[in-house]
């Protein structure tokens, strides 16, 4: 297998690309915004893998509501029920066990995670920490500060602290959907709040809105990162969160908090200049891409590809779409690649445990990290380059990471016709024995090669001249022994080329 790595290799430090995508929206839209404070955004940019943890009344129902199937975390939209009936049918099912919070962490440490972020209150408007301006609450309802339980649950195990914090409600009366009639709500609680003659009125909910993010980041701090979700349409930035006051008093209480774009409508700045809503500070200071890595990057944005294991965030019975450990590792490489950072989910049960075969990828996950995890944290993009599918590239300091594809499966029976031709048209000795990169030759003056974790793997190099139009064409090619795939964790090689000269 012979693969040429095309064009001018830089290997200069480089920014991080921005993008951005909201639920029930397009994925992997581009937004241009300004680039956030350095300092703040340092420990985030070194992490590059987090845990999201997607946990409420809806864990209880898993999926089902009065016997129908109905998704995971958006179930009370998804059937339409309003606040009681929904309340009447989830409320007993959520019995946190004691210790979930730990369980939790112990698992993202395990995986290699440097930070967390956990759903304080969803859009269902349960919040799972204690809160003086509702009784809707998991202190009130089964005992327990779930957030600060994690919070604390995140420092004892030195991983930074964040939360998940929706700012619609379909619980709270006083909030107005109306805003953007386009926003999904419940069709049953729009139906209810009419029947009973309550008014809507935005300015009272984001008051509490103010109220209960205030509670959070006051009694579970220091926070470092609050994740707010979600903006559509009209239903955005200071009409309908105040967001500009929202962002003001979250940094007066914890200066170094990051926070994510969506507090507005990203969405709009396609094709706007960044002014239109105003400062830095207000537009959050990294993006968020959902369920997929966006095809390029400029270098100059941050962003967070975040990521579920399965198809649903909530826990859900009947969720068997699962992803596999090995596409879990491909994804956090083409993250990193492309500047950005993976925030892989779990979506615990009603008593807090998680899904059997999410912890068997979070460990397998962590198997490789402790092998290849160099790599990864602190790591710069190279950008600039052509690179063949399923191989991807990163720089930390002066060493070059390549990132070797997956091999493929053996020849099914009956491809022996173009399995012949292709053994015909390769050097027959090395094409049994070799994976073969080939780079320009004025890329590197002198590297070491090495597959992390396989000090006995000998990679060999050699400079080839071809004929070009006016000189011969020079390049370095790395013989890499197809026995590094046989020995890889999941059978994903990483390539060192450190720097020798």
């Amino acid at each position: 297998m012979m693969l040429l790595l095309g064009g001018a290799l830089f290997l200069l430090p480089q920014g991080v690309a921005a993008d951005a995508a909201e639920p029930r929206m397009p994925d992997c839209e581009l937004a241009q915004v300004a680039n956030p404070k350095d300092e703040r955004m340092q420990w985030w940019r070194e992490a590059r893998l987090g845990m999201f943890i997607h946990y409420g009344l809806y864990s209880g129902l898993a999926g089902v509501y009065q016997g129908v199937r109905a998704g995971g975390e958006w179930i009370q939209c998804n059937v339409g029920a309003d606040t009681d009936s929904y309340a009447a049918e989830a409320l007993p099912l959520f019995k946190p066990a004691p210790g979930c919070a730990e369980k939790w962490l112990d698992l993202a440490k395990e995986a290699g995670c440097r930070y967390a972020v956990f759903t304080s209150k969803h859009h269902e408007g349960f919040a799972l920490f204690d809160t003086a301006v509702s009784d809707y609450n998991s202190v009130k309802v089964a005992g327990r500060d779930l957030a600060k339980e994690f919070a604390e649950a995140c420092r004892s195990r030195g991983l930074r602290v964040g939360f998940y914090h929706s700012v619609i409600d379909w619980h709270h009366q006083d909030y107005d959907n109306t805003i953007c009639p386009d926003l999904c709500y419940p069709k049953g609680q729009a139906l209810m709040l009419q029947q009973k003659g309550i008014p809507r009125n935005q300015d009272s909910y984001c008051n509490y809105l103010h109220t209960q993010v205030r509670e959070l980041m006051t009694q579970c701090g220091p926070v470092d990162v609050m994740w707010w979700d979600y903006s559509q349409g009209a239903a955005e930035g200071d009409r309908a969160w105040k967001a500009t006051e929202l962002v003001k008093m979250c940094r007066e209480i914890n200066p170094g908090v990051i926070m994510n774009n969506r507090l507005f409508n990203a969405y709009s700045l396609e094709g706007e200049k960044p002014e239109k809503f105003g400062s830095e500070e207000v537009r959050g200071d990294f993006y968020t891409p959902e369920k997929c890595v966006p095809p390029g990057q400029d270098g100059l944005h941050d962003w967070e590809t975040c990521l579920t294991v399965g198809h649903h965030w909530g826990y859900s019975i009947n969720d068997h779409n699962f992803k596999s450990p090995a596409k879990v590792i491909q994804t956090l490489q083409e993250c990193v690649s492309k500047g950005g950072n993976l925030l892989l989910n779990i979506g615990p049960r009603a008593d807090g445990s998680v899904p059997e075969y999410t912890v068997e990828v979070f460990r397998r996950l962590g198997a490789w990290m402790k092998v290849n995890g160099e790599a990864i944290y602190g790591s710069k993009p190279v950008l600039d380059v052509e690179l063949p599918e399923e191989v991807w590239m990163t720089m930390v300091w002066d060493d070059v990471y390549v990132f070797l594809p997956p091999m493929e499966e053996d020849a099914e029976e009956g491809d022996t016709a173009e399995l012949a031709e292709a053994e015909a048209d390769a050097e027959a000795e090395e094409a049994e024995e070799y994976y073969v990169l080939r780079f320009p030759g004025s890329l590197f003056d002198a590297v070491a090669p090495e597959i992390l974790g396989q000090p006995d793997c000998r990679v060999q190099m050699r400079r080839v001249e071809e004929p070009g139009e006016d000189e011969p064409a020079a390049f370095l090619e790395l013989l890499i022994p197809y026995s590094a795939w046989d020995a890889a964790v999941e059978g994903l090689p990483v390539l060192r080329l450190s720097n020798n000269g």
